[in-house]
């Protein structure tokens, strides 16, 4: 029994050694870790560079700018209005009711009507309206330009005595016959929404035959669609087949009756004109020409129907538009 109580205790002597040599080679390792991780620290503190702060330098700024040394030059334009014949009077129908057409003016195009080489000038009017029992004495104007800077009215013997609420015009050669033609656009008169549903639209297209515009506006299916504002417009070959075909801008969803109803009004004062903003907006229209002086409407496969993914109504209201390959591709591109 002896024996067996002195092995057990050789044992637990010979454990306790062998746990004794691994705690003190823990002990060196842990050592040689601290000593290598602050050297580390040392090396890195030492290799810092000293922050300097750098003066800030003041700027002294005159007190009184310097003047340029070249005057700027005059803008070279003068008047001449009166001295080169054109006696032309806006009309927009103004009246008590404040509608909002009223607050715009209308286009106009220099081009060379009857081809001797010098442009002439194109004025679009507008009116009184037909509702008010005034006889609409103003018309559309052109001035022949006798190549001297002298313009002699011409409205009436080129068959331009025509009264409508025009608003934009565009000039293009749309039959390829070697002369100008002429498409003027317009506000549709509509006194209620009945008549908007049954009323014609208002534009026009005017073909010149050797100086002297015939109304081809039936025959060509450009007139518009009934309602529509139209204001500016333009001619270009959209699908390159080499015959001008026709963008319309349609400001927006106008008739006098809605425009009544809304009852603008100053501050302090009677009727106002109105904002945008309370009306609906329009779609532009493109056609394409068929290359036998009629078109097709060819807006909304062509993608000009943009509308409220949630009302699904128009969204646009265009006012001007602009032809560019802004992408270089050959293909001619709209800005609206």
């Amino acid at each position: 029994m002896d024996n067996q109580y002195d092995n057990e205790d050789l044992d637990i002597e010979r454990d306790d050694a062998v746990i004794g040599v691994a705690i003190w080679y823990s002990a060196i390792g842990l050592g040689a870790v601290a000593v290598v991780a602050l050297g580390i620290g040392v090396y890195l503190w030492l290799q810092q560079k000293p922050v300097v702060d750098a003066p800030i330098a003041e700027v002294d700024l005159p007190t009184v700018r310097a003047p340029l040394e070249k005057p700027l030059p005059k803008i070279p334009f003068e008047d001449i209005t009166e001295k080169s014949g054109i006696q032309f009077v806006h009309e927009n129908g103004a009246d008590v009711e404040k509608l909002l057409p009223e607050t715009m003016g209308g286009g106009c195009a220099f081009f060379d009507y009857d081809s001797d080489g010098d442009q002439d000038i194109f004025l679009v009017n507008s009116k009184s309206w037909s509702w008010n029992g005034k006889s609409p004495a103003s018309t559309m104007a052109l001035y022949e330009n006798d190549g001297t800077g002298v313009f002699t009215d011409v409205t009436t013997k080129a068959g331009l005595e025509v009264s409508f609420y025009g608003q934009g015009c565009a000039v293009g050669d749309f039959d390829n016959d070697g002369d100008a033609d002429l498409y003027v656009t317009a506000v549709s008169e509509n006194l209620s929404s009945i008549q908007k549903e049954t009323q014609p639209g208002a534009n026009h297209l005017y073909r010149n035959d050797g100086g002297v515009f015939v109304d081809m506006t039936q025959e060509a299916g450009i007139g518009g669609r009934s309602g529509d504002w139209g204001t500016s417009c333009g001619w270009f070959d959209f699908d390159r087949d080499g015959d001008l075909d026709l963008w319309v801008c349609n400001y927006l969803e106008w008739s006098r009756e809605f425009d009544v109803k809304q009852n603008f009004t100053l501050t302090g004062g009677g009727r106002a004109y109105g904002r945008p903003q309370v009306f609906g907006g329009a779609f532009c229209c493109l056609y394409r020409n068929d290359g036998n002086g009629s078109f097709t409407d060819v807006s909304e496969s062509a993608g000009l129907h943009i509308t409220n993914p949630v009302t699904g109504v128009a969204t646009g209201k265009s006012l001007g538009l602009a032809f560019c390959d802004f992408d270089g591709d050959d293909w001619i591109d709209v800005v609206v």
